[in-house]
């Protein structure tokens, strides 16, 4: 019955259940933890807190090769030794996603290449669940190809009910069935592209797409001016904090990595952005090297951290993954 309960109540967006964090250090280091070291190509990091608070990291060492895995017990100011991700490392894959479910468990999903029937090189979307903490992984499951498109992952799954699983895809936003591996179209059937979707404290949902619904997804609240997130989603990243507050990051700057990173806030509820009080968090006063792709997870009630790389061979030591932490006091108005 409780649990009947709890799945109506998620469902509707009536109430939301946010994570218990642990106590951790509130000082900040102001400057990027190096993660990893001498990568390059599509390296593109997800990240998770896990019920414990350990922080998962998965990065691509190499390009459509070697994902790495690495972990840190004291809110990403130290971290273990990266190692290989087991179930893709025969593989070509594009990196994905991480996501920490309600129950403990987490998701790793990625994207494998393939050739279809036309012997064309195409995408889709595997992953793996971990029931200790991230240590090691059941066997990957697949959701179906697109024989049409590309299908890609890049941000984290969100828990619609105990049974029910948003994949927000390049090509479809599909509902999973855990039990069964069903999939659907997600409520009203729109695609909302490779961008994350989100849900508030208040049971809103916010779409990287620029709208947000009140009932569950079945109608959308277009908003403008939002994030240029839908513009690039692979790339560019959005989290709801447990206060409300709404973070999403985009690149400022021209090249392929611009020069700086910053975060815009919502602190509506996703019904406004302020544009005019942004928080610069990466700026390295040069060119950035790569994409970056930060990735943004809450810490703790006091701290996010974000993962990015930056691959300039003239920076100390070289290419990198990094992980910053920041206080949730800057990005207040």
């Amino acid at each position: 019955m409780l649990t009947s309960l709890r799945t109506l109540l998620l469902a509707t967006g009536v109430v939301t259940f946010t994570t218990a964090y642990p106590a951790v250090d509130q000082a900040d280091d102001a400057k990027p933890v190096r993660i990893a070291s001498d990568v390059s190509g599509h390296i593109h990091p997800a990240a998770c807190v896990t019920r414990k608070g350990t922080v998962l990291v998965i990065y691509g060492k190499r390009d459509f090769r070697e994902l790495q895995i690495t972990r840190s017990a004291d809110g990403g100011k130290t971290w273990d030794k990266p190692t290989p991700f087991t179930h893709t490392e025969k593989l070509e894959i594009y990196p994905g996603s991480l996501t920490a479910l309600r129950d403990g468990r987490v998701i790793h999903a990625w994207n494998t290449w393939y050739k279809d029937e036309k012997n064309v090189k195409s995408r889709f979307v595997q992953f793996s669940i971990s029931g200790d903490d991230g240590k090691t992984w059941d066997e990957p499951k697949s959701l179906p190809k697109n024989p049409d498109a590309f299908s890609v992952i890049r941000h984290p799954i969100l828990e619609l009910a105990d049974d029910s699983w948003l994949f927000s895809l390049s090509d479809r936003t599909l509902a999973y069935t855990p039990k069964t591996e069903a999939v659907a179209p997600f409520a009203d059937g729109q695609k909302h592209g490779l961008v994350p979707i989100v849900r508030t404290p208040k049971g809103t949902l916010v779409s990287g797409s620029g709208q947000r619904s009140m009932d569950a997804g079945k109608t959308w609240e277009k908003i403008t001016p939002f994030p240029k997130i839908g513009a690039d989603g692979w790339r560019y990243d959005m989290v709801a904090l447990d206060n409300g507050y709404l973070v999403a990051s985009e690149v400022l700057g021209e090249g392929i990595g611009g020069n700086k990173w910053r975060f815009v806030v919502s602190r509506d509820d996703g019904k406004s952005w302020d544009f005019d009080g942004t928080v610069e968090f990466y700026n390295p006063a040069r060119p950035i090297g790569g994409r970056a792709c930060p990735r943004t997870v809450q810490l703790d009630k006091d701290t996010i951290g974000t993962v990015f790389y930056d691959t300039d061979a003239k920076q100390p030591g070289g290419s990198g993954v990094f992980f910053l932490r920041t206080p949730i006091s800057r990005l207040k108005r």
